[in-house]
């Protein structure tokens, strides 16, 4: 790859062609580079026709197999699950040579950012770790993200100029990840907590004097316009999707010698009710709430349930559903 001039990098592939696979595609495609895309759910026919659909509307080629993806690929964006993470990188450095790099935005723990990042390497193509700081949504391709690795200034510099926002932090791997589930466990934390406080309130009918002593508390947060609605709609559209970033907090903290039983359980707590809700995704308003959450998730099973998360005291492994 020319690290000096963006007019030569003129085909990318991008690997997952879920919500942050197309809005790069869109963009991308927009700036007039030609993308290819590859999603494992091409091969299942009930989800094949949404994946070449959404492609069409971006102007995204759809390869038939990851290899035709990759090839003659001067950039190739890895968007996928935490646990389909290393799976792809492992099947993408068999196709990658040197001139390609492969840019890992997905949120796995730093341990396997960099085992993710010799594999590739191994086979001459260079890597670039990217920790994407906040939800695509509505920002698209402007997203704030971290960059780490030995290409990392260089493909700064080639991201920002195609209209991405984008920072390199370190030329070691792993520290960008680092950074990214640090706050994770903070940002998911909040909202499992939120989940559980208002699903306890709403049984007791005294969510409205709980979101009001919240409001009391942090006026300037948004507690009493909603803010509980985002959290709790976060979790039903992302949950699944965000519980595996939790363990891979937490698989991050057991490498320090820390403690992971918060992340875990804010990982499973994510996962259970995104599990019963998947269903009210539709419910869901312009802006990601869940303005109905008081009815909908009424549930005494589902109460039952993530109540029983706060007595776990180890972590379980859970049955992953790929969110390409």
């Amino acid at each position: 790859m020319d690290q000096n001039s963006t007019q030569h990098i003129a085909r990318m592939a991008i690997v997952g062609f879920g919500e942050v696979g197309s809005a790069f595609a869109r963009a991308l495609t927009a700036a007039g580079r030609k993308v290819s895309v590859f999603d494992i759910k091409l091969n299942d026919d009930v989800t094949r026709a949404t994946i070449v659909g959404r492609a069409r509307e971006c102007g995204a080629l759809v390869a038939e197999n990851l290899a035709t993806a990759l090839r003659d690929a001067q950039l190739v964006f890895s968007a996928v699950t935490a646990s389909q993470a290393e799976v792809v990188a492992t099947a993408s450095a068999e196709h990658l040579t040197a001139g390609q790099t492969f840019i890992d935005l997905n949120s796995v723990s730093p341990a396997v950012k960099q085992r993710n990042s010799e594999q590739i390497e191994r086979h001459g193509a260079d890597y670039v770790e990217a920790a994407v700081m906040a939800p695509v949504p509505p920002q698209g391709v402007r997203v704030p993200m971290l960059l780490g690795g030995r290409l990392a200034k260089q493909t700064a510099e080639i991201l920002n100029s195609l209209g991405m926002r984008t920072e390199a932090v370190s030329q070691d791997i792993g520290l960008a990840s680092a950074v990214k589930l640090c706050r994770s466990i903070m940002i998911k934390g909040m909202e499992a907590l939120c989940v559980q406080s208002m699903l306890a309130a709403k049984q007791f009918d005294v969510d409205g004097r709980v979101l009001a002593s919240l409001a009391a508390s942090f006026p300037r947060a948004g507690w009493d316009t909603g803010y509980e609605a985002y959290l709790i709609g976060r979790v039903v559209e992302h949950g699944q999707r965000r519980s595996e970033e939790m363990r891979e907090a937490a698989l991050m903290l057991d490498g320090l010698g820390m403690s992971s039983a918060l992340a875990t359980a804010i990982a499973d707590v994510q996962q259970e009710l995104a599990a019963r809700a998947a269903p009210l995704s539709e419910s869901l308003d312009p802006r990601g709430r869940l303005p109905e959450w008081r009815t909908l998730l009424n549930l005494p099973e589902a109460v039952n349930a993530l109540s029983e998360v706060t007595e776990r005291t180890g972590s379980r492994s859970p049955e992953l559903v790929d969110k390409i």
